[in-house]
């Protein structure tokens, strides 16, 4: 008779085994996905952003062309040629009433009318350095401000009505992430020398900062501003207050550390929703950082990741994929798990 020496690591990957295979089942067992609603164009999506109330999106294809769409037909309404675009999109912005498109290059911003589907005007943002660009850029709710960050690590923090510009650079590193409360008063920026900070409209000194070892690849506020979930690169995703950036829970799974690029917090509920680099959707509990499941989205291409995500309510997701295909999902399933 033979025997086998059962070691401790190899309980340890056995158990490993059996867990992710438990786990897997789980996720088999609740059909979270509705399906594709719709696939917008066949050149993919560079960029794509949902307005604040999910009403239309924004799309930057392969082809470098804007499209604007209305959400619940798919409707193009607006369409920006490639010979009006910038070379090299960096962002495009909605504003909350839906007024106002702004297109980013690497150092102008150009604000279209949506309701007239005309070009009104350009501003130009520098950082410190020569060569810095634009990474990121927020409008306030109020529509009266704007956060220009830039990859120097430069803040341009600019009043549109008085064309004063009140310039910081409190990161080393491009600031990836610029997040706004609901009454345009303060701000979140984040970056990829681990740096998170919140803000005065307009203040050089911080209210607070939160500082992580590895660059923060994703940033989600809840609308009332009440709390933030942010991640760095490797092994460090925390769900914190806005009073004094306390962390509140920290999320919680067996792998040995995850890409999260886009996060998005479920209105009145308990979850938050994340994409990772690759092709999942994962739902968390935000109260105890438990993963509660991980989901495969729709795929035409290997390498296909979630661009954005827009939450109609604490019962509906809904996605858009770089493929371009608008996928629902009904978080109420949720309840089942």
């Amino acid at each position: 008779m033979t025997y086998i020496r059962v070691t401790k690591a190899m309980l340890f990957r056995l158990f490993i085994f059996i867990a992710t295979l438990l786990l897997v089942g789980c996720d088999e067992d609740v059909a979270l996905s509705k399906g594709t609603l719709d696939q917008l164009g066949n050149s993919g999506v560079l960029i794509g952003h949902f307005s604040a109330d999910g009403s239309k999106l924004v799309t930057v294809d392969g082809t470098n062309v804007l499209h604007v769409w209305e959400t619940s037909n798919r409707v193009r309404e607006f369409t920006v040629p490639k010979d009006k675009m910038p070379d090299l999109v960096r962002e495009v912005v909605i504003s909350q009433d839906n007024s106002m498109l702004i297109v980013v290059g690497d150092n102008e911003l150009q604000f279209w009318s949506l309701p007239k589907q005309k070009f009104v005007t350009k501003v130009s943002f520098n950082g410190v350095s020569g060569y810095a660009y634009i990474t990121s850029v927020a409008l306030a709710p109020t529509m009266d401000k704007i956060v220009v960050a830039m990859s120097d690590g430069t803040v341009n923090m600019a009043n549109l009505h008085t064309q004063v510009n009140n310039q910081f650079a409190p990161h080393t590193r491009p600031v990836m992430h610029v997040q706004w409360d609901d009454k345009g008063e303060m701000v979140m920026t984040a970056a990829q020398d681990g740096k998170l900070a919140l803000w005065q409209f307009g203040s050089p000194e911080p209210v607070f900062t939160k500082e992580f070892n590895h660059r923060v690849t994703s940033l989600a506020v809840r609308r009332d501003f009440s709390e933030f979930f942010v991640s760095d690169a490797l092994d460090n995703q925390v769900i914190a207050t806005l009073l004094d950036g306390a962390d509140k829970s920290e999320l919680k799974y067996m792998a040995r550390f995850k890409v999260f690029r886009k996060a998005l917090f479920i209105e009145q509920s308990a979850y938050l929703a994340t994409s990772s680099s690759k092709s999942h959707l994962t739902i968390w509990d935000t109260k105890s950082g438990n993963e509660i499941g991980t989901w495969q989205i729709d795929t035409l291409n290997a390498g296909a990741t979630i661009v954005d995500m827009y939450a109609p309510s604490r019962e509906k997701l809904v996605t858009l994929s770089s493929d371009g295909l608008l996928e629902e999902w009904a978080l109420n399933m949720l309840a089942i798990k």
